[in-house]
């Protein structure tokens, strides 16, 4: 076989090798993948992150995801820093997860990474903007309003995010809103309406929500009646939530 003819064969053999790596790659199971990022996460062992990064690299989408989120829970600076990148890379690809993730870590900034509200704000709002929006992305935007984030405070837009997180089903969400309306403080007093968010949150195992029931029922609020028995039934509802908060 003369040269041209082996350098000819070598090529098609790396051509052919590379195409079946990469259909492997893009067929690996969600479930893999997310054995691969539970490894990665919870020991930063090398073999589940190179695994990650193998298949990532071979344009596995969900690999792409799971291994920025392996890389920005690293205790390595570096690491960190290629998970930002990472994630911004596929929020500028249109993922709407990467754009609310980037948007959160951005706005609460990371170890040895500083927040940068500008474009926390920005990416947050194409999050929560789309026809599915995203609820946490909606929920950090209340955040940054309400504070004044890199920007004036503004209680109406804190407001109108809050509440689309809450309709959306963030129990934390729905806690503070039935806080505003228990309180008054931006929105009007409204005890009906506090207790329907707050029984919300408390159905969906928010510790703080049924804490805030139990004491409700104790005291009579929210136009309740005094209920002893009802008070001890939440109280064990907010137990039974933190345990379950501390296996996760």
């Amino acid at each position: 076989m003369n040269l041209r003819l082996s350098l000819a064969v070598a090529a098609a053999v790396a051509i052919s090798a590379g195409t079946l790596a990469t259909v492997a790659a893009t067929r690996v199971s969600d479930v893999q993948i997310d054995d691969w990022q539970m490894q990665g996460t919870s020991t930063h062992a090398s073999w589940p992150v190179w695994q990650l990064r193998l298949t990532a690299a071979f344009g596995n989408a969900s690999a792409r995801e799971a291994l920025a989120d392996v890389l920005v829970s690293s205790a390595q600076l570096d690491d960190v820093r290629d998970g930002v990148e990472l994630y911004r890379q596929l929020a500028l690809d249109g993922a709407p997860r990467a754009q609310a993730t980037l948007g959160h870590l951005l706005l609460r900034g990371l170890p040895g990474i500083e927040p940068d509200y500008a474009q926390s704000r920005q990416w947050l709002t194409l999050a929560a903007s789309r026809d599915t929006g995203d609820a946490q992305a909606a929920y950090d935007l209340a955040t940054l309003y309400r504070n004044g984030y890199g920007v004036t405070r503004d209680a109406g837009l804190a407001i109108r995010w809050l509440e689309q997180a809450a309709h959306a089903g963030l129990p934390l969400a729905q806690f503070q809103l039935a806080n505003e309306y228990r309180f008054g403080t931006t929105l009007p007093h409204d005890d009906a309406l506090a207790l329907h968010w707050l029984t919300r949150a408390a159905n969906a195992e928010l510790p703080e929500a049924n804490l805030a029931l139990a004491i409700a029922y104790r005291n009579g609020e929210l136009g309740m009646a005094r209920d002893e028995s009802e008070y001890w039934a939440h109280v064990k509802e907010s137990e039974h939530d933190l345990k379950h908060v501390s296996r996760q």
